[in-house]
């Protein structure tokens, strides 16, 4: 019986089997001299790991709870393979294994098939246009197979485990000898291969090499063209980044972390956990992908549990991080998944992820997610026993600090700024905000240049917007273009992003800025529209959003400016709102899949618009919204409308601004508030000098709020050089940027300010980046610089 043999502790297994991972070089040739037999089975569970386990589940009543657990939900039933190999290796089910072992024995003789479905049957030539749509057997996973091998090794003749290698070796062979025949066009690079499709079946073979316990195979699959040392020097950014678009990250996870769990117990480490690609990515930053992407969680319906959202881009479905439940417990993560474009076999989904990782990296916080996805009015996390995890309590776990806080990734093409950097980001309502570059990616939608969601309040208050089911591969299109997106639309035409993205961002100019009370970045580039150079800039405070997108041509061109707001428009039964009915001018204002529109005219003048949200728990009302403040120019007209692929009575709104002019400068405040559009904290947004290369604005709270802001910004030639910006009263030279946050006792400023004259109450002392320094205060103005 299998598990009915010697028992060694787990704890005492894990600091030998699961111990310190070794180190590989980056990016250079790793040697498996270091390379350590062992018996099998080693994949899952040693003989002594599976009868620890089974005394667990005997004499513990919470692992015994685990099991019952395993046994009734998506743990067993998404996976019935991993389950039976359990019962079997751990819990002395033959029956189970028998079940597995006649699965295996198919396997015997097995070919890996070449890539056919491209060709046409008539001519014998390859099909163009879809060069790697056609690569079915890189999806020909076999880590099933590879699985039951080493758990029911001993139950093979010596003739079918022969038979079983001689198959694993003809796929690792298929692999070494490039997967042949290829499709002309085929390639390994970051923007022709998409891994979730065409990775299966290579990673897969990896498993096979170690399950072989050949370290020569594991080498050669190791540094093979398109394999694990491949990936992360060449696919793999330095932060780890997936490089298509973030909701196809899951597919090929599971299999890698086994792959390097595998290792482990070969003592070759280097070649998995422990190795280092060239931009400096490894399994672990992979793995901690989600966190570095992720939003504060937010609010969950009444009895159930938060969802945790994650930066989403791309014409597919949004990014799967913390699902929430509702209160029957309903929702939640995928802990398996499976689909045609990935292949046959199960993928393993965040929670099991996590598991491992817990396992391996304890200090990364991964025990703090798999807390959140307990079942609703529970205070514990119920782990599989796959990877021996015991129950997770709530009150026992720590967040971890959001991985990379704020950044800008010039290599995978975007920034994310986020307010709160501490622990408590993660339940925190201080915001955090998303800018894309125009960068290709794959799966890609013309989002170039575009806010891709924003998160305050513990409320998505702007996200993407059009039909998931027609979105993806580009079906719909109003997704496929910055016209589902909040971004900019020039003449009508779909952006196009000017790097390819296998270098990254070298055609950006991209500028940065994180401490203090602001968090900034700017985004530059020309081309992006034929005849147009762009720039866009968030500067974020727990307040606001300070968001300038300045666009200019040498010709007369019509700019749309869009923001795709969650909730519903407020006051559209009076002025200055009209019914586009009403409209009697000759400016056309259709747009293409807009529909319930309302026009505004404000021409010249400044206006604002008031979205608010939906309660998501009517008894406890909470009146969460955004007001869109956003400075005049000439002719401008605003347009609120609802959106494809949202329902007459669904919450989602357009509110579009548009200029007829050669050159335009959007300069809008996104205000979130909470407590209705009368708690908003902003009093007074203006000008305070406008010139064609910069910009300075005043930014006034109402009494009380900490907002007595002046916010700094140029673009074009003159970003390197000081630039002096005055209304007669105030004055600012910087360089860049700035920002100057003026308070009762101190006046913080942030970014290169040279000079400046402000008003002030008081005697606050002036701080320039966190450096005290000497100001002149007569007459109620402070002067620094003069």
């Amino acid at each position: 019986m299998p598990g009915s043999r010697n028992v060694m502790s787990v704890a005492v297994g894990l600091l030998i089997v699961f111990g310190v991972t070794m180190p590989g070089v980056a990016g250079e040739r790793v040697s498996v001299d270091s390379f350590r037999a062992v018996d099998r089975p080693f994949l899952l569970w040693t003989a002594d790991e599976a009868a620890e386990l089974r005394q667990r589940i005997e004499n513990d009543p919470a692992a015994r709870r685990q099991y019952e657990n395993m046994q009734a939900t998506d743990i067993g039933r998404g996976n019935r393979t991993m389950l039976n190999l359990f019962n079997y290796m751990v819990m002395g089910d033959e029956e189970a294994g028998q079940r597995e072992l006649n699965n295996l024995r198919g396997f015997v003789g097995r070919k890996p098939e070449p890539m056919t479905w491209d060709i046409d049957l008539k001519s014998l030539k390859w099909n163009v246009g879809m060069p790697s749509a056609g690569d079915s057997h890189q999806r020909d996973e076999q880590t099933l197979n590879t699985l039951r091998y080493d758990v029911l090794y001993h139950l093979l003749t010596d003739e079918e485990r022969q038979g079983v290698e001689r198959a694993m070796k003809d796929y690792i062979q298929f692999h070494l000898d490039g997967g042949l025949p290829r499709h002309p066009d085929f390639r390994y690079d970051r923007m022709s291969w998409l891994p979730n499709m065409h990775w299966p079946r290579p990673i897969g073979t990896h498993l096979m090499a170690v399950a072989l316990q050949d370290p020569e195979l594991i080498l050669a699959m190791f540094e093979s063209d398109g394999g694990y040392k491949w990936y992360l020097d060449e696919y793999l950014c330095e932060d780890g980044f997936y490089m298509e678009e973030f909701g196809k990250y899951y597919s090929n996870i599971g299999t890698m972390l086994m792959y390097c769990e595998a290792l482990e117990r070969l003592n070759l480490g280097q070649l998995g956990y422990g190795y280092t690609g060239r931009g400096g990515a490894t399994m672990r930053k992979h793995l901690e992908m989600l966190p570095r992407i992720g939003y504060p969680r937010l609010e969950a319906v009444k009895g159930g549990t938060s969802r945790i959202p994650a930066l989403t881009m791309g014409d597919a479905g949004n990014t799967g991080f913390i699902g929430a439940r509702d209160a029957q417990g309903r929702g939640g993560s995928r802990i398996w998944s499976s689909s045609h474009m990935n292949g046959p076999l199960p993928k393993l989904g965040v929670p099991l992820w996590y598991e491992i990782g817990q396992r391996r990296f304890p200090d990364a916080g991964f025990d703090y997610f798999l807390a959140q996805l307990r079942m609703p009015g529970e205070d514990t996390y119920l782990p599989s026993l796959y990877w021996g995890l015991e129950p997770i309590a709530v009150n026992q776990v720590k967040p971890p600090a959001p991985t990379g806080g704020s950044y800008a990734s010039r290599e995978r093409g975007f920034a994310l700024l986020r307010m709160d950097h501490s622990p408590d980001y993660w339940e925190s309502p201080r915001p955090a905000v998303a800018l894309q570059f125009g960068m290709y990616y794959v799966h890609y939608v013309h989002d170039c240049f575009a806010l891709m969601q924003y998160v305050a309040h513990n409320r998505l208050l702007y996200d993407r917007m059009g039909n998931t089911a027609r979105g993806y591969a580009g079906g719909d299109a109003w997704r496929n273009h910055v016209r589902g997106h909040s971004g900019v639309v020039v003449d009508g035409l779909r952006a196009s992003p000017v790097d390819r993205g296998n270098h990254g961002t070298p055609n950006h100019r991209v500028r940065t800025g994180f401490e203090g009370p602001v968090r900034f970045t700017a985004v530059q580039a020309a081309g992006v529209y034929p005849d147009v150079n762009q720039e866009r800039a968030f500067l974020l405070t727990d307040q606001y959003l300070f968001d300038v997108f300045q666009l200019s041509s040498p010709r007369q061109r019509t700019y749309d400016w869009q923001v795709l707001a969650i909730g519903r428009l407020q006051g559209l039964d009076g002025a200055p709102w009209m019914p586009a009915a009403e409209w009697d001018k000759p400016r056309k204002i259709e747009r293409p899949h807009l529909t319930d529109m309302h026009v505004m005219h404000p021409e010249t003048a400044d206006w604002t618009a008031v979205v608010l949200q939906d309660e998501v728990n009517p008894e406890n009302p909470r009146q969460v919204g955004v007001k869109i403040h956003m400075l005049g120019e000439e002719d401008t007209l605003v347009l609120g409308s609802r959106p494809p692929g949202i329902g007459e009575d669904a919450q989602g709104v357009s509110v579009l601004a548009s200029r007829d002019a050669p050159s335009v400068v959007f300069a809008v405040l996104h205000e979130p508030f909470e407590g209705g559009a009368a708690a908003a904290q902003v009093a007074n947004y203006e000008r305070i000098q406008q010139t064609a290369e910069a910009l300075a604005v005043r930014v006034s709270g109402r009494t009380g709020s900490a907002v007595n802001d002046r916010l700094l910004f140029a673009w074009g030639a003159t970003v390197d050089k000081p630039v002096t910006l005055s209304d007669g009263e105030e004055s600012f030279t910087f360089t860049g940027h700035g920002f100057v946050r003026i308070g009762t006792d101190i006046v913080d400023v942030r970014g290169d300010v040279k000079n400046l004259v402000i008003r002030v109450a008081g005697n606050p002392e002036l701080r320039m980046n966190d450096e005290k320094v000497n100001s002149n205060i007569t007459g109620g103005m402070l002067r620094y610089g003069i």
